[in-house]
C-alpha cells in the first residue's frame, strides 16, 4: 500500500490559512487591479472628461475647472443638456458647440461645457441628449459622473 505523507497537524493547517488571508488583505489593500481609474485627464489646469467617463467617479479641488465634451450632431435636433447638478457646488461657466473639424455633412461635432468647482462636497453632474421642444421622453442618451470636489 502506498505511503501518503501525514496530515498537518491542526495548528499548522490553521497557521497556513491565516497567512494565506493575511496575503490576500494585502494584495487587496493595494486597490484591485480590476477598478477603474479615476474619470478624466487633466490638461492646462483643467479636468476634462468625455463620453467616455459615463458612470465613473471623478476628483477635482475648489476653484478647478471641469470642462465635459460630449460628442453632438444639433442638425438632428438633440443636443445635450444639463439634467441634474447642484450649482452650489458647480457652477456652469458656460457651453459651446465646436463643429467637425472634417466637412462632411451631418458629422458630429462636441458640446463643450465648462463649469466651476466652487466648494467641498459630492455631486452628481447628470447630462441629457434629448430634443427640448419634445421634453424629457425624448432624451436618447444619459451621460453621469459623480463629483468629488475637494478643498
Amino acid at each position: 500500500m502506498p505511503v501518503i505523507g501525514k496530515l498537518p497537524s491542526f495548528p499548522a493547517r490553521l497557521a497556513a490559512l491565516a497567512l494565506a488571508a493575511l496575503m490576500l488583505a494585502g494584495c487587496a489593500a493595494k486597490g484591485d487591479p480590476s477598478s477603474p481609474p479615476p474619470a478624466g485627464v487633466r490638461e492646462d489646469g483643467s479636468l476634462i472628461l468625455t463620453r467616455a467617463d459615463n458612470n465613473r467617479t471623478a476628483e477635482l479641488r475648489v476653484g478647478e475647472r471641469l470642462v465635459m465634451r460630449l460628442p453632438e450632431n444639433p442638425a438632428t435636433g438633440y443636443t445635450w443638456a444639463i439634467d441634474e447638478t447642484d450649482s452650489r457646488l458647480l457652477t456652469l461657466g458656460s457651453t459651446d458647440y465646436a463643429p467637425p473639424e472634417t466637412g462632411s455633412i451631418g458629422a458630429r461635432g462636441q458640446r463643450i461645457f465648462t463649469f466651476t468647482a466652487r466648494q467641498p462636497g459630492e455631486v452628481a453632474l447628470k447630462l441629457k441628449y434629448w430634443r427640448f421642444w419634445e421634453g424629457d421622453a425624448s432624451a436618447t442618451d444619459r451621460c453621469v459622473v459623480n463629483l468629488r470636489i475637494l478643498p
